[in-house]
């Protein structure tokens, strides 16, 4: 016969927490990595200035650096420019796969 031990619910939390985070940055990098190839290229700037922050329970992709003038303009369009959007695409395109990571990583800790 099978034994089950109860180890807590603090301790499942905490499992089901780090699994989740760790979705988080791998979930990260994948958009991160997919931005930078949605990216236009005239001289590698814009695409050499994204990055990704991982804060809490927050994953962030941005531009910094010398793009952060232009980054926007890119992005958005102009009047004399249609936009290009290497950030919002990726993000929509692939949010239901991250939506699904998370949701995997919390459910395989219980």
């Amino acid at each position: 016969m099978p034994i089950v031990t109860y180890v807590g619910l603090g301790v499942l939390t905490g499992k089901a927490q780090e699994a989740v985070l760790r979705a988080l940055a791998e979930s990260g990098e994948h958009l991160l990595s997919a931005c930078m190839a949605a990216t236009p290229v005239d001289t590698g700037t814009l695409r050499a200035s994204e990055h990704l922050t991982l804060s809490g329970t927050q994953a962030k992709v941005s531009t910094g650096g010398e793009a952060d003038e232009y980054a926007i303009y890119v992005h958005e369009g102009t009047s004399k420019m249609a936009a290009r959007k290497y950030m919002e695409g990726p993000l929509l395109a692939n949010a239901p796969l991250y939506a699904e990571a998370m949701r995997r990583a919390a459910a395989g800790e219980f």
